[in-house]
């Protein structure tokens, strides 16, 4: 099987990152490269991360929105796969072998999402937990920690949007099934996904204002196309 670079984008994210890095350590395939971008965060969010994963590559930029810091991480990775991982999300052991293992099997095929469970993060009070209304299962997910690419076919479709603070993710798939990206999704659960208040998952006001525009924009890209 090909090898594989993971890309971590972080921003003050001290708190959850040293546990992230573990569930990456802990894959059954194990990655070529690790890359963590430090989107200026003004915790100790690297120190972190470099001391639970020895030989973890840090790239650090002054703060510029998760969109900017992955592809800062796309810019320094030199795997032929590419999966990327939030910062305070959890992958599975086997996640990188099965999406590696079915790329490997059909050359065609561009990209490999899989199911995502989310879960309430543990530091939130049972009353701050009750808030979030989360699916009652696992959820088919092509985004984000729930991908791996072709860095080729990633190239092709270009970067992701750093205008858009939000949903910037589904913009960039919406944009790969304009370029003929062939995308696939295993029944698996190939992500745990943490939510917790102040993240990108958490409802607010400025998360619908960016929804919204990535909505806008697709519409306006499909009637071109």
């Amino acid at each position: 099987m090909s090898g594989v670079s993971v890309i971590i984008p972080a921003f003050n994210a001290a708190a959850t990152v040293a546990e992230s890095l573990q569930s990456v350590r802990a894959q059954t395939f194990a990655p070529d490269e690790v890359i963590l971008v430090d989107d200026g965060s003004s915790d100790d969010t690297a120190e972190r991360a470099l001391a639970a994963c020895p030989g973890l590559i840090v790239v650090r930029q002054a703060h510029a929105g998760a969109a900017a810091a992955t592809n800062a991480g796309f810019g320094v990775a030199r795997a032929p796969l590419v999966a990327m991982l939030d910062a305070d999300d959890l992958w599975p052991p086997d996640k990188l072998a099965r999406q590696a293992a079915r790329l490997a099997g059909d050359a065609a095929l561009d990209g490999v999402g899989g199911h995502v469970q989310s879960f309430p993060c543990p530091s939130l009070s049972q009353a701050d937990a009750a808030r979030f209304r989360l699916p009652s299962g696992p959820q088919p997910s092509l985004l984000g920690g729930a991908l791996m690419i072709r860095r080729h076919a990633h190239e092709r479709v270009g970067p992701y949007d750093e205008s858009l603070p939000v949903g910037f993710a589904i913009d960039w798939i919406h944009r790969a099934r304009l370029a003929g990206l062939r995308l696939e999704v295993l029944d698996e659960v190939v992500l745990r996904r943490r939510i917790r208040g102040g993240s990108l998952s958490a409802p607010s006001a400025a998360r619908d204002r960016g929804y919204l525009e990535m909505a806008r924009r697709a519409i306006a890209r499909t009637r071109g196309a």
